[in-house]
C-alpha cells in the first residue's frame, strides 16, 4: 500500500517505517515536512494510538533545537497523521556503516564531537521546565537510528513515540522496552519504565557503538539478545577499545553502562562535563 500524503501536501519520498509508524517526507508549499502515520496493523492497536498521541503531545509542549517541532495533527481516509519539521542529517547507524564500508572506524574527532553534542542536548532536554516546574521529559527509545548528525554539526533526536513527560495520563502508559541492545537492562526486563536514567544508558550505548562499530551483544538472535541484555547488559568492556576517549572518560562511560542501575552514572550533564569540562572563571579577587 502506497503512502498517502495529507491533503495540501505532496509525497517527496519514504523515509522508513517500523511496527508502529510509516514515515515520509512531504512538501507543503515551499517547505519539506515529516509526515507520520500508523501502519495498518497499528491502526486498531492501543499501543500505536498511544505512541502517536504521546509524540504529538510532547512536541506540542516543548521547543528545543535538538527535537522536531509539531506542525499539525490531522486525520483522513487513511487514518490519523501528524506533520513535524524535517531534521536533515545522517543517523549514527548510517555514519558507522558508512565508515565501515571504507574499512575504518568513525574518526576520533567526529566521535568526540557527536558525544559532547548529544549528551549536552540530552541534558538540556531532561532539564526543560514549564510554568509548573520540571517537565521530566524522557525520550524513551534512544539508539543509533534515532540520533542524527546534522549538516552543520548539530545533533538531533527523532522518533519520540515512547516519550514520557510530567502529567502523562495513566491510559497513555505502555510497556515500552526500547531498542535492543541499547535499552537499559531494567527496561528490557520489565522492572522499570522509561526514565531519564534509561535515556542516559541508551545514549552511552549508542556512543559506544559510534566509537567502536562493534556488536554490543554476543547474542545473534532477538530472543537471545533480550535475555543477554536483561541479565547483564551489553559488552561494556568494549569501552576499553573506544580510542576516542581518554582513560578518565572511558571510566565514566563504563560506569554509565553498569547493568546495576544503583551503581550507574545517570546524569547526561555530568557525563558531558567529564568529556568537555567548562573552564572555571578566573578569580579576580
Amino acid at each position: 500500500m502506497s503512502f498517502l500524503a495529507p491533503k495540501g501536501t505532496e509525497l517527496v519520498r519514504l523515509l522508513g517505517g517500523g511496527s508502529v509508524f510509516e514515515v515520509a517526507l512531504v512538501r507543503e508549499g515551499d517547505r519539506e515536512l515529516v509526515c507520520k502515520r500508523l501502519v495498518p496493523l497499528a491502526l486498531a492497536a492501543r499501543e500505536g494510538r498511544v505512541a502517536m498521541v504521546r509524540e504529538a503531545r510532547l512536541l506540542s509542549m516543548i521547543e528545543h533545537p535538538a527535537l522536531p517541532s509539531l506542525v499539525r495533527v490531522g486525520s483522513d481516509a487513511r487514518g490519523p497523521f501528524f506533520l513535524e519539521t524535517f531534521a536533515a542529517g545522517t543517523s549514527v547507524e548510517a555514519l558507522v556503516r558508512g565508515w565501515q564500508e571504507r574499512g575504518a572506524r568513525v574518526p576520533r574527532s567526529l566521535v568526540r564531537h557527536v558525544a559532547i553534542e548529544a549528551l549536552g542536548a540530552l541534558a538540556e532536554i531532561h532539564a526543560l521546565e514549564g510554568e509548573a516546574g520540571p517537565l521530566d521529559v524522557v525520550h524513551g527509545d534512544l539508539g543509533p537510528a534515532h540520533v542524527l548528525f546534522g549538516p552543520l554539526g548539530e545533533v538531533r533526536f527523532v522518533d519520540l513515540g515512547a516519550a514520557r513527560f510530567r502529567g502523562l495520563e495513566a491510559e497513555l502508559e505502555t510497556d515500552d522496552r526500547g531498542t535492543l541492545p541499547y535499552a537499559a537492562p531494567e527496561l528490557v526486563s520489565g522492572e522499570a519504565k522509561p526514565s531519564q536514567a534509561t535515556d542516559v544508558y541508551a545514549m552511552v550505548a549508542t556512543l559506544l557503538f559510534l566509537a567502536t562499530g562493534e556488536r554490543l551483544c554476543e547474542a545473534d538472535t532477538e530472543a537471545a539478545m533480550l535475555a543477554e541484555v536483561a541479565t547483564r547488559g551489553i559488552r561494556r568492556e568494549l569501552v576499553l577499545a573506544a580510542e576516542a576517549f581518554d582513560a578518565k572518560e572511558r571510566e565514566a562511560l563504563h560506569e554509565a553502562l553498569d547493568p546495576d542501575p544503583s551503581r550507574r552514572r545517570v546524569s547526561a550533564r555530568e557525563l558531558c562535563e567529564v568529556l568537555a569540562p567548562v573552564p572555571r572563571a578566573p578569580d579576580l579577587r
